[in-house]
């Protein structure tokens, strides 16, 4: 049978372990935003040389990279809200073995 006092410590590593996990998520979902905002810029200065470019086969090239770049910024907002809920589920991870560990 396991000690008490260790079955407590295990269940208070648990938590601290879903908290790291929890911080790296939020970490991603950032840099994830951060992508697609780049995304999104990187697709107005195409728009804007897309609109500038006399030959109209360049510019038909760059109006539609336009559009690939504004699905791409919003998969990457799309991942975004995926990790922010993983964020939560993590951190509702880490209060129930944070509770576990009080019970014992």
């Amino acid at each position: 049978m396991i000690a008490l006092p260790a079955l407590v410590e295990a269940a208070l590593r648990t938590a601290e372990l879903f908290r790291r996990a929890a911080e790296i998520a939020r970490r991603q979902a950032e840099l994830t935003r951060a992508r697609a905002r780049a995304s999104r810029a990187v697709a107005e200065a195409e728009r804007e040389e897309a609109r500038l470019t006399r030959d109209p086969v360049h510019a038909a090239a760059r109006t539609h990279r336009v559009k690939l770049l504004e699905d791409e910024a919003r998969v990457f907002e799309g991942e975004a809200e995926v990790l922010d809920h993983e964020v939560e589920r993590l951190l509702s991870e880490a209060r129930t073995a944070q509770k576990r560990a009080r019970r014992l």
